[in-house]
């Protein structure tokens, strides 16, 4: 959709640095068995080399069905001899920066057919008249022939070669393999230079095949290629990872590229100011928008959206997947040095929108709602309101005090244009009303102060939400394949925070529909979405951006139902199931009981049982009888009624509900074809094919490449026999499989990984066995968790998964495309994860303990790593900062630091099999162990910084450590401290004996001083006293008072010293943020000092730790005796890590 408005420009920009692209992450791929020169002598027509030449072609160097293509590529390959100088132009062209043909990319797809994306649409709305019937082989001969005998410019070569390779996937290898060739063997440097940029250029826009990719990756690493190759892959990995663009590089990428800096784009915030953002070719809105939130510290991204600006009309680009060049480029086919612009705005609110989650995101929505009413974008349903927005922000903007101060300008600031157009009579209308609502407003009359303008900013941002939704929604463009009549067949598809509607050009709203009636919006192949409703008016669209739409939808769905209070029944319970059974049929409306929500019903196993109302009656229901509806608030009764209506017809059995649309099922992948090509030959004796399910065990592996290694060839038939045993095709007796025999040799080898993925896909296709089919989606589902094949097997792996119907294939998809984001696992699946999904639980959420006594459970994926965690809970428990925090395992007495890089069900196994090596766990406690979350690095914890981690955290931490003696505490503060510990323990009994009580009130140190009798005398007056004092006061009081301790913050460490005669033999050791100090055991006065530039080395063993200082010329050195060796080995190593990435 396209909203014309007058855009404010701003003559100084505040850059406040360069938001940089991150870092990618490398892929290694083994490309040993392929070459370029392989492929050449396979593929490329007869007659043809794979050596630099400077004649034309006479055919096609790889073999194409269709003339046309043959024609196309006779034609590139004469484009791409001229742009790199080894042949002449036909006809010389002055400008080499000018475009021939803003149509160019619209005549290339009505040439070949090709069905243009999103913004080749959006370029052009008319058929280019030079070309008015291309359908036939005449149409293309003039074509190619005008291209061919006319001069071009260097960009209209790009445009014309790049374009062709993204319009049509089979000429793909073709332009690659040509520009390889000639590059191979080039005599020519400045040749040489312009094939490689061009090659990059290639690379960037679109992907070779899955056939070709290999071949190519080996010769940009071979030889001299590795000298010019490094742009090159760069830009195929990143648009593997994003996919093929929809229109040639622009002049501006150009322009990066010739200048060798990086590409840096501003991107206008709506308060004025501008931020560069590094992007490259590949980069998409959704990794921008990420970027742009991230460097905006934005902790409510959500619908936040960029949008290009250009002759004062606006094209949103969204969060997706759209590439954001590909608008730019689209800008400079119309003009050149098109003034286009790029903005971050708020595009849609979710129906759950809270402004006081992040104040930086308030502020710039705050801008956006004043700056569009204003220029007319927002419009009001009335004066009043429209004067209430003007008054809050005049105190926004010009604070709290008599009105009288401020002039009819400033109050008139942010009133419609339109409205103040008529002259001074309306100024000062205008002016008396915002004044009138200005001093009437609480806000002002509690006078300047900054928390309530927060606040004043949060309301106006409320107000857009809940008044403009289709002002606030995320658009795409739309077609309409099948489903109601509509009156139009080209629609906008509008998404916001209270549904999804479709709209024409004049915004005219066609169909709309709540999250409540909606059942499910379902992805098909060829960009086809099915959108099924409860009143089973279902829509089949289809868009270029269809995979965008189903997830924005299905996460405003998962959200809503998340924190839905709702649901409908979908089946009747059984009779006399539960003692209190609240009595349904399908259809009914269940209300949830207060403190429950959707999320609770939807985490855990469907048949839990919760308890709600429905019908006026209160009772007990089995959460898997019910489907969580997607909103907020009660359905109408009409709404209800639909319920009571279609839920017998298939409302919300999703699998009824395909079955009920008009469109076919999807057809199942096999390995068929790969079989042909990758695997061995079939055995007499096998009666099945290789690629199909069989209950025999394997007699040779699938791969043929394994049958060259001896060493694994075995392996791989042992994998295949506990595949078998563990899907139940051959007896496997009492005890379970291990199914580390299956995924610890593929996480060791590539080869092994591929043949275990190609094994598993054998045995699900046309299984005949329910249960048999059931194991081996559970064995497919934790692969995809841990590793990810080869590019050969990774597209048949896609496809199987994307075409088959099991309720784990999406799973399955989704968690492979988290491994190759996020890396492969060191280790086989935890057995959690095997018993999870063997009860078909996809979310394993696991207890965190904390040092407060406090548990709660947090989601743990496959791919979760250490910093991930520590990230999540820290969110959950609102901390300022998670620095210095770690996630920490426990066993029976001993307990172990998690590495932030480390998958965390990689370090609970390693430490596992590490313990039991060592036979360090005990039969009482074998296997068992608990997740703890506690400061590890005390640094910048002053007491009262952030009152959570304080309470939580440093409070119960220090405690212990105060409680075991390790500070000099003298009798007097102690006895202070003893009423705020008093008061601090929330559940302390009044009747319990002091004996009981001293021990959690006094340092174990200070106890001997004075008898029982002594003591109860000394406490009695001190626990009555500050009877009114809060819980949180005490802790912070104590935490003031022990932080004038010189340890405060320190771990400590009780040792016997074996070496020094200078020391005393037991020792205290006191490690923090200043360093390493020996302290006396018995007075805890400080004996020695050493900060981390004077340590050297250090070691740790089962019983001792050994350490020393200053370098290796005249060091001292401390050998100690202690089963704490390992914990001050790795808090040493963490604080030095810390001080040295700094």
């Amino acid at each position: 959709m396209v909203h014309v408005i007058n855009l404010k420009k701003t003559n100084s920009i505040s850059s406040a640095g360069t938001i940089r692209l991150p870092k990618p992450i490398p892929r290694n791929v083994d490309t040993s068995d392929f070459s370029f020169l392989k492929f050449a002598s396979t593929y490329f027509s007869s007659g043809i080399t794979y050596q630099h030449e400077r004649k034309p072609l006479k055919q096609a160097l790889l073999k194409h069905d269709l003339p046309l293509d043959q024609m196309a590529a006779k034609a590139i390959w004469i484009m791409i001899l001229r742009f790199m100088g080894d042949l002449p132009e036909s006809v010389p062209n002055q400008s080499q920066l000018s475009l021939r043909s803003p149509q160019l990319m619209q005549e290339i797809a009505s040439i070949l057919g090709a069905k243009p994306r999103r913004f080749v649409r959006q370029t052009v709305k008319r058929q280019p008249k030079s070309f008015g019937n291309t359908n036939g082989q005449r149409g293309a001969e003039e074509f190619y022939q005008l291209w061919l005998n006319a001069g071009s410019s260097h960009l209209d070569k790009i445009h014309f070669i790049i374009g062709h390779g993204i319009l049509k996937e089979e000429l793909r290898d073709e332009i690659l393999a040509q520009i390889c060739k000639q590059l191979y063997l080039n005599p020519s440097r400045s040749s040489l230079s312009r094939g490689w940029l061009l090659l990059s250029l290639c690379l960037s826009c679109f992907p070779p095949t899955l056939n070709f990719e290999p071949n190519l990756r080996s010769y940009l690493r071979v030889g001299t290629a590795k000298l010019h190759a490094g742009p090159a892959l760069h830009n195929l990995e990143r648009t593997l990872v994003n996919g093929a663009r929809s229109q040639p590089p622009s002049l501006l990428e150009l322009q990066a590229i010739r200048s060798r800096q990086p590409l840096k784009l501003a991107i206008y915030l709506t308060d004025g100011q501008a931020r560069k953002l590094q992007v490259d070719a590949a980069s998409t809105a959704r990794e921008a928008v990420q970027q742009l939130s991230d460097g905006l510290g934005l902790t409510d991204s959500f619908g936040f959206g960029l949008v290009l600006s250009l002759d004062e009309k606006l094209m949103p680009l969204g969060a997706g997947r759209e590439h954001i060049l590909d608008a730019i480029s689209s800008c400079e086919q119309r003009q050149l040095d098109a003034p286009w612009k790029l903005y971050l705005r708020k595009e849609v609110f979710g129906a759950w929108y809270d402004p006081t989650l992040d104040p930086k995101a308030t502020h710039l929505i705050y801008k956006q709602i004043i700056g569009g009413l204003k220029c007319g974008e927002y419009r009001c349903r009335s004066e009043k309101d429209i004067a209430m927005i003007c008054a809050l922000a005049t105190y926004i903007e010009q604070g709290a005090g008599p009105v009288a101060r401020l002039t009819d300008s400033q109050l008139t600031a942010f009133v419609p244009g339109d409205l103040l157009a008529p002259g001074e009579r309306a100024v000062h209308n205008w002016s008396r009303l915002i004044a009138t609502m200005y001093e009437s407003s609480a806000y002002v009359k509690k006078g300047q102060d900054p928390e309530s303008q927060l606040r004043a900013k949060e309301d106006i941002c409320l107000f857009g939400h809940l008044s403009w939704p289709m002002r606030h929604s995320r658009l795409y463009e739309v077609q309409h394949v099948s489903g109601p009549k509509l009156q139009s067949e080209d629609l906008m598809l509008a998404i916001n925070a209270t549904g999804v509607a479709l709209i024409d050009e004049t915004e005219q709203v066609l169909a709309a529909c709540s999250y409540a009636e909606l059942i499910r919006v379902h992805y098909q192949p060829n960009d086809q979405m099915h959108v099924l409703t409860a009143q089973q008016e279902n829509f089949v669209l289809q868009s270029s951006e269809a995979r965008d739409v189903v997830e924005l939808i299905d996460y405003m769905m998962l959200n809503l139902q998340q924190r839905s209070s709702y649901g409908v029944v979908i089946q009747s319970p059984q009779p006399n199931q539960l003692e209190d059974q609240l009595s349904i049929v399908p259809g009914d409306l269940i209300q949830f009981e207060a403190g429950v929500m959707g999320a609770q019903l939807m985490a855990n196993d469907p048949q839990c049982i919760w308890r709600g109302c429905s019908n006026g009656q209160w009772g007990q229901f089995v959460a898997g009888n019910v489907r969580v509806l997607a909103t907020l608030v009660k359905p109408s009764s009409h709404l209800q009624q639909i319920f009571k209506e279609r839920t017998a017809s298939g409302l919300v059995e999703e699998s009824s509900s395909m079955k009920s649309t008009n469109t076919p099922l999807r057809r199942q992948h096999s390995l068929a074809k790969f079989a042909d090509l990758q695997f061995r030959e079939r055995f007499e004796s096998e009666l099945s094919p290789l690629w199909r399910y069989s209950a025999e065990p394997l007699k040779s592996p699938l791969l043929r490449s394994l049958h060259a290694k001896p060493h694994l060839y075995q392996q791989a038939l042992v994998i295949h026999h506990h595949i078998l045993k563990y899907m139940g095709d051959i007896a496997r007796g009492d005890l379970p499989v291990n199914t580390d025999l299956i995924f610890q040799p593929a996480l060791q080898d590539a080869l092994i990984c591929d043949e275990v993925f190609c094994q598993l896909m054998k045995q699900l296709t046309e299984n005949p066995k329910e249960v048999s089919e059931q194991r081996g989606w559970d064995l497919l589902y934790l692969a995809t968790g841990i590793m990810s094949p080869s590019v050969l097997i990774m597209r048949e792996l896609v496809l199987f998964l994307r075409l088959r119907n099991d309720s784990l294939a999406d799973a399955c998809l989704r968690r492979l495309k988290r491994s190759v984001q996020h890396g492969q696992r060191k280790q086989a699946p935890h057995l959690i994860e095997v018993e999870g999904i063997q009860q078909r639980c996809l979310h394993i959420y696991h207890k965190i303990y904390f040092p407060d006594d406090t548990v709660e459970a947090f989601e743990i994926e496959s791919h979760t790593r250490g910093a991930a965690l520590i990230s999540a809970i820290s969110q959950r428990l609102e901390l300022k900062s998670q620095l210095g925090f770690s996630i920490f395992l426990k066993m029976g007495e001993r307990i172990y630091a998690m590495p932030e890089a480390e998958f965390v069900f990689d370090f609970i196994t390693e430490l596992m099999q590490c313990l039991r090596q060592q036979k360090t766990i005990r039969s009482s406690c074998d296997g068992h162990y608990q997740l703890h979350f506690m400061r590890k690095l005390w640094i910048d914890c002053q007491p009262g910084k952030d009152l959570n981690a304080d309470l939580i955290f440093t409070y119960p931490q220090e405690l212990h450590k105060y409680l075991k003696g390790h500070y000099a505490i003298r009798l007097e503060v102690a006895l202070q401290l003893v009423s705020l510990i008093y008061r601090a323990d929330p559940d302390h009994d009044e009747g319990m004996p002091l004996h009981d009580l001293l021990h959690r009130l006094l340092p174990e140190d200070l106890l001997p001083l004075h008898t029982l009798a002594e003591w109860h005398q000394l406490l009695g007056p001190i626990l009555k006293r500050d009877a009114g004092l809060d819980e949180k006061q005490a802790k912070l009081m104590f935490l003031q008072e022990l932080a004038k301790q010189p340890c405060f913050g320190s771990t400590f460490f009780v040792v016997k010293q074996l070496n020094d005669q200078s020391l005393p033999e037991h020792l205290l050791i006191a490690i923090n943020s200043g360093g390493f100090h020996l302290l006396d055991m018995s007075s805890k006065h400080l004996l020695r000092s050493h900060s981390y530039s004077e340590l050297g080395i250090w070691s740790s063993g089962k019983n001792h730790f050994h350490i020393r200082f200053g370098n290796m010329i005249g060091a001292a050195k401390l050998l100690c005796s202690t089963t704490q060796g390992y914990k001050m080995d790795d808090l040493l190593t963490s604080y030095m890590r810390y001080f040295n990435d700094k």
